[in-house]
């Protein structure tokens, strides 16, 4: 079978691109892959980890509202995207087109639906979020199955030709990874302490970073609790450091990124996390307690919503505005890693939630699709 996984940009929709592709491989190691995405995207660093994967750079660009000529920049990229994707198609011939969501999945899932009226080609798309992106809501009409994490999503396709909840599928790593002595050697950290680890997504959230950095007269006077802090870039990082170093705090452990964020995940007692998609996924696929600070710059405030998809269940605790406008989210996470009481209901609802079939139950549907083409 040959793949065509289209999207990226963000690891919201990489990880869960490389999930469903990891899941392929397993069933049919034989499987041809290429990955259309941008370089700028985090797709080109994440799939060197997998040189079975071959990555197809296009010319996307996402709007920039207000910005001068907007519509005809984003418009010039795309015709270059199209003309790109449509040398591929023809080059690759792919049995499917794999969307899932970013502005550099619309040329390939666009063209492949076209293809598809002449041609055995079939094409998918994935909506990770409670609410569909623009890209997705807008190919849900062409494409022939489109496949969401949320039922109560299918409402926002009402044109499409047939919708599956599947749940959202994260990497195999999160399911098999077990607390262990040596992952908290690999950070510096004492497997004693309760561990919180902070992260803002694939790059990193200043104001997560900021609130921890204001915290720190409460985290000098909880030296059983330790943190694990993800800054996203090494300035970051490094200015993280020299602040806490100033303010004497030894219980802080600060790193630019992770790339093997199961172990970071399998030592923590508490996460703390914006609402994306995927790491909702791999929150409650892991059973993990969370306090979620939604980033309220979202489209369609998409992350509020997840969150709160979350919360309805007592799957987490959702820090309100009023926390962050006074700064004390590090309070209240605090007074959650020591409530070891709550840490377990938020856990259980966690893993109550978990949509740990996500991955072979996308297979199972992309394959079936790919057969019921002939290919």
């Amino acid at each position: 079978m040959r793949v065509m996984m289209a999207g990226g940009g963000t690891g919201g929709h990489v990880y869960p691109a490389v999930a469903i592709l990891d899941e392929l491989r397993r069933a049919d190691p034989t499987v041809e892959v290429v990955y259309v995405g941008t370089r700028r995207g985090i797709e080109s660093r994440v799939l060197r980890t997998r040189p079975w994967v071959r990555f197809l750079p296009i010319h996307a660009r996402g709007r920039r509202p207000g910005t001068r000529f907007d519509r005809l920049r984003v418009a010039f990229w795309l015709a270059v995207g199209l003309v790109e994707t449509a040398m591929a198609l023809l080059r690759f011939r792919p049995h499917v087109v794999v969307g899932v969501g970013g502005y550099s999945s619309f040329p390939p899932v666009l063209l492949g639906a076209l293809a598809g009226f002449v041609l055995p080609i079939r094409t998918v798309i994935h909506e990770q979020n409670a609410v569909a992106g623009l890209a997705n809501r807008w190919l849900s009409r062409f494409v022939d199955l489109v496949l969401i994490s949320y039922p109560t999503s299918r409402e926002q396709f009402p044109r499409a030709r047939r919708v599956v909840t599947t749940g959202n599928p994260i990497r195999d790593e999160f399911l098999r990874q077990e607390r262990a002595e040596a992952g908290y050697r690999m950070f510096g950290l004492d497997p004693r302490k309760r561990t919180v680890l902070v992260f803002g997504g694939s790059n990193g959230s200043s104001d997560l970073t900021e609130e921890v950095l204001s915290g720190t007269r409460e985290l000098s006077r909880r030296q059983e609790v330790q943190v694990l802090l993800v800054t996203g870039s090494e300035a970051a990082a490094e200015e993280a450091r020299r602040r806490l170093a100033k303010d004497g705090i030894v219980n802080a452990v600060v790193v630019p990124y992770i790339e093997q964020m199961a172990v970071a995940f399998a030592i923590a007692d508490l996460i703390v996390s914006r609402a994306g998609a995927t790491t909702l996924a791999e929150i409650t696929g892991c059973g993990k307690p969370a306090i979620l600070v939604p980033w309220r710059g979202a489209t369609d405030d998409h992350q509020l919503e997840n969150a709160r998809v979350l919360e309805r269940e007592e799957a987490c605790r959702l820090a309100s505005d009023e926390i962050m406008v006074r700064h004390e989210l590090v309070r209240l996470v605090l007074d959650v890693v020591r409530d070891e009481a709550a840490l377990a209901r938020l856990g259980r609802n966690a893993h109550r939630m978990g949509q740990r079939q996500a991955g072979p139950l996308i297979r199972s549907e992309i394959q079936g699709l790919v057969r019921g083409a002939g290919a």
